[in-house]
């Protein structure tokens, strides 16, 4: 008996030993975020962001805290930032309201890329759906693999069938390896050059100013590639602010 309590002694202070150093970081991060939100309830907006954006840097972050974030930030007059943390709060609560007012914002200090086509809603649920999606798909995959088996066991030769669920499967491995949404930024910085090329000696061919929305085609080192009035241009990697939690 004695021997067994040692034992589970022992794997108890184990598992403990193990969790701690995981648990204090969080615990410590939570008091930050209350901090932090103790001192936007005081409007002391700047000592605050400062806090949030520590948090956002250690990859924890809330919907709330994102809505703040761009609170403060539209209040400094930075509609780029502003509407980053927008963006961020729209990916991590999905509340359309934030969409409004996304738009309000950039109808009012005249920015583009934020016109949103039927063509992008799809391919934005599509993505966040993609986990879910791929289970159904591959579930018919197999009912329809199994089918056609059933049906050749029988002496049949379903050969329609055999040809859709091949096009199927196809299709369900191209939407998991290749399918996803395009990668959007805003700039976050006034008079951001557009290159014919990416390099620094490139030819200038358009400005873009803060808060301006971009969807990225590829990204090269220092530079990321975009599409300016339907050509491929460049821009600086360290001017834009890429939407992703």
């Amino acid at each position: 008996m004695k021997k067994m309590q040692t034992a589970f002694l022992k794997i108890m202070t184990l598992i403990i030993l193990t969790l701690l150093p995981a648990l204090v970081p969080a615990q410590s991060l939570g008091s930050l975020l209350n901090k932090a939100d103790s001192l936007f309830a005081k409007k002391q907006f700047t000592q605050s962001f400062d806090l949030y954006q520590r948090l956002h840097t250690e990859g924890e972050y809330s919907a709330a805290m994102f809505l703040k974030m761009a609170y403060i930030q539209e209040g400094l007059n930075k509609p780029g930032l502003a509407l980053y943390y927008l963006n961020l709060y729209y990916l991590a609560s999905a509340d359309r309201q934030a969409l409004h007012k996304m738009e309000e914002l950039a109808t009012k200090h005249q920015l583009s890329g934020y016109e949103s086509t039927p063509m992008q809603q799809a391919e934005e649920l599509l993505a966040k759906r993609k986990v879910p999606l791929v289970l159904v798909f591959g579930c018919i995959a197999i009912l329809l693999t199994a089918l056609a088996i059933r049906q050749k066991r029988k002496g049949s030769r379903p050969v329609a069938l055999a040809v859709f669920t091949a096009i199927w499967l196809l299709g369900l491995a191209w939407f998991i390896n290749f399918f996803e949404a395009p990668q959007a930024a805003i700039v976050v910085s006034n008079n951001t050059l557009v290159m014919n090329a990416p390099a620094a000696g490139a030819s200038v061919i358009g400005v873009l100013g803060d808060g301006n929305k971009v969807l990225i085609a590829k990204q090269a080192d220092a530079w990321i590639k975009i599409y300016w009035d339907g050509k491929p241009a460049y821009i600086r990697h360290a001017q834009v602010k890429e939407l992703a939690l």
